[in-house]
């Protein structure tokens, strides 16, 4: 049966990237569910430092204007808070983190009531993204029929987040109907608190990365470096990303061409790699441009720091990658084991450079067709029925 489904988010819904909750809301749309995406509310701080970013010039056009509720698609629309939110993240004391996030929830829930009467919905579910402080009283104050926390990263493992969340979104999964998450590690996780947590897999949609781009595009990506080429593309993040792996691994394969696509925080800038004569920094490039990245190197990899970050992180990038069809190397995660049969795990440099040149030698047509084929298989659609299974699982019986 359809479901009216309100779903909030650390992800403002206008954004230059991919956002999961984004693809997930219109994936439920089209399957018949009216879909109420309540964006990220303002913060006052933002308000004023952040007042030329485009988010933000958008919420105060939108305020301004009344238009806070627009349909977006079929069976989806998009609404912006007009209630403007306090920072609550580096507030050092515990107490007074509760009473100024405490009067945020109270805000935040007079925006979804609003939207909720304005749209017509008589019942609804509720979908948190990933929205620890925002979402931590609204089951209580908006009194949803259900409420699914979804997880998709462990926040209380981040430098940003470290100083609150690890103490409060226990409680948080705890109260919640339902949890779903998006690796087996934050399923389990989530379940010491909460016997209802499944796991619900990742959607991707990897069709960009399905056709060779023209040649004359892939030699002008990678012009004037030399073969074999080691591609990565994505954050370059020293949270997520192993430096001395990167760098130990570049110094002892001196013939193979290292090329990192994506923006560098400052450690990777600052960092001895710029030094390694065969290592590449390509800088951020556009959404179209990266099949043309992708078929011009010879293997991938994902040279993960092992840390609480990302022991459970689903690798969306890997699916990407095995789209094109390409051999992949990767550091060996907990969330990678579903991957296992198709990509190349190790652990150390010296298992890096093992496997390079092998995931190399060892490809073929059959090998990367059965690459892609495994990537098509996380689609948004079976992502989103394993969440309708676990919402089927806990809602009450009439």
């Amino acid at each position: 049966m359809p479901y009216n489904f309100v779903i909030f988010s650390l992800s403002p819904w206008n954004i230059n990237y991919g956002a999961n909750i984004k693809d997930l809301s219109y994936e439920l749309a089209k399957h018949n569910h009216r879909v109420l995406y309540i964006d990220t509310p303002l913060k006052r701080k933002d308000r004023w430092l952040k007042r030329d970013k485009p988010f933000v010039r958008e919420v105060e056009e939108r305020i301004k204007s009344g238009n806070l509720l627009k349909q977006v698609g079929e069976n989806l629309w998009h609404y912006i808070p007009q209630e403007i939110l306090e920072s609550v993240n580096q507030v050092k004391s515990a107490s007074l983190f509760n009473l100024v996030n405490g009067v945020n929830n109270k805000r935040f829930s007079k925006s979804i009531l609003r939207a909720v009467k304005q749209i017509g919905f008589d019942e609804f579910i509720i979908i948190n993204d990933n929205e620890v402080y925002n979402g931590l009283a609204i089951k209580e104050l908006v009194k949803p029929s259900l409420y699914v926390y979804y997880l998709r990263d462990k926040l209380s493992a981040m430098k940003y987040w470290k100083l609150h969340v690890g103490r409060v979104e226990p409680s948080l999964i705890q109260s919640a109907d339902v949890v779903v998450a998006n690796s087996e590690y934050l399923s389990d996780y989530a379940a010491e608190f909460n016997k209802h947590s499944y796991y619900v897999g990742q959607g991707c949609d990897v069709t960009h990365f399905l056709t060779r781009p023209p040649q004359a595009d892939i030699d002008a990506m990678l012009k004037d470096i030399p073969g074999p080429i080691v591609g990565y593309m994505g954050a370059i993040n020293a949270e997520r990303l192993d430096i001395s792996l990167i760098e130990g691994i570049a110094t002892k394969m001196p013939d193979y061409s290292f090329v990192f696509i994506g923006i560098e925080d400052d450690t990777f800038k600052q960092s001895a790699l710029h030094q390694l004569k065969n290592v590449y920094f390509l800088g951020k490039k556009d959404f179209s441009e990266l099949p043309a990245f992708l078929y011009g190197v010879d293997v991938t990899i994902n040279p993960q720091a092992m840390n609480e970050i990302t022991i459970g992180n689903y690798p969306r990038k890997v699916d990407e990658y095995l789209a094109a069809g390409k051999p992949v190397v990767a550091t060996k995660t907990h969330a990678m084991n579903p991957f296992r049969e198709h990509v190349y795990l190790g652990e150390s440099v010296d298992d890096y450079v093992t496997l390079i040149p092998k995931a190399i030698a060892e490809n073929n047509a059959a090998k990367a067709a059965a690459r892609r084929d495994f990537a098509l298989e996380h689609t948004w659609k079976k992502n989103a029925e394993l969440i309708l299974e676990a919402i089927e699982k806990v809602k009450p019986a009439k």
